[in-house]
């Protein structure tokens, strides 16, 4: 597959991930296991419209590594959450699942773009 088009495609997504985090954040939020949130899925909602516009636009490697670092951040919010019970544990496991599995995709392919 084209590594271009890949990045392109994650732009796009985290486009509709953060317009849905922006307009919704409760409904963005709970499922991924972060709870009632609204104020962290907006803020989480506005890096991810930089982050995809960005992929969509720019440096596309460097964009990867911004939005595999993000969501290794936000993978760490999720786990961070759920330790300390700040988080629905029943739903978390999913919210560091994806984040983590996102965050490994982005970084793998930043490598492969030069």
């Amino acid at each position: 597959m084209d590594e271009r088009k890949l990045a392109r495609g994650i732009g796009w997504l985290s486009l509709a991930v953060g317009l849905q985090l922006v307009v919704a954040p409760t409904s963005a939020t709970r499922p991924f296991g972060m709870g009632d949130s609204p104020t962290l899925g907006r803020i989480m909602g506005v890096r991810d419209l930089v982050v995809g516009a960005g992929l969509l636009r720019g440096d596309t490697r460097t964009w990867l590594l911004a939005r595999g670092i993000n969501d290794a951040a936000d993978a760490a919010i999720v786990l961070g959450g759920m330790a300390t019970g700040a988080f629905p544990r029943n739903r978390a496991p999913v919210g560091l699942t994806i984040a983590t599995s996102l965050s490994v995709a982005s970084l793998l392919l930043a490598g492969r773009l030069k």
